[in-house]
């Protein structure tokens, strides 16, 4: 018996126990923010939700599944299918954290190469102001003048590179 096999009748052997719950797996026929539509023994149940808490709060985690990817659906109303909620996908379309407020998940890695590729352009051009000498010509007196003029006194600063280590938040992963 495969692991998933496994899985699949301990949770069955779990429901049992509850004759209140019933658990099934569904195809997704379409995918909104906090529900979805399933088709389930030729049957298509809509307003499935997708959280399952005691609100339909979007300050949870929901996982929005793909058309056509089997889920494992939950009746919380003991065989009638009103109360439907989805537990598992196979496939996940997107996923959204605490209502999404702060965007998509960057790409630690390609950040990190284009922040350090700024940063030495950013100490290419601190070297050139710190090496950088003007040429003083004066005109307009008896003695005309030539020679360069001082290095900066307070050379600038080189930027640091940037560390992935710094800023990744290794608690969520994609």
């Amino acid at each position: 018996m495969s692991k998933e096999s496994e899985i699949k009748q301990i949770i069955r052997n779990i429901a049992a126990y509850n004759s209140g719950l019933t658990l099934f797996e569904a195809v997704v026929t379409e995918s909104k923010d906090t529900e979805c539509s399933i088709k389930y023994q030729g049957l298509e149940h809509k307003n499935v939700r997708l959280v399952c808490g005691f609100s339909q709060s979007l300050t949870t985690m929901i996982i929005k599944p793909a058309v056509g990817s089997t889920v494992l659906a939950a009746d919380l109303s003991g065989g009638k299918m009103r109360d439907l909620v989805v537990l598992m996908v196979e496939k996940a379309e997107t996923m959204i954290f605490n209502g999404g407020k702060l965007g998509g998940l960057i790409n630690i890695a390609d950040l990190t190469t284009k922040l350090n590729g700024l940063t030495d352009k950013v100490n290419a051009l601190v070297d050139a102001f710190n090496n950088h000498t003007h040429i003083v010509n004066t005109t307009g007196t008896a003695a005309a003048q030539s020679g360069t003029a001082a290095a900066p006194t307070a050379p600038a600063q080189k930027a640091a590179k940037f560390e992935q280590k710094d800023y990744e938040d290794t608690k969520i992963k994609h």
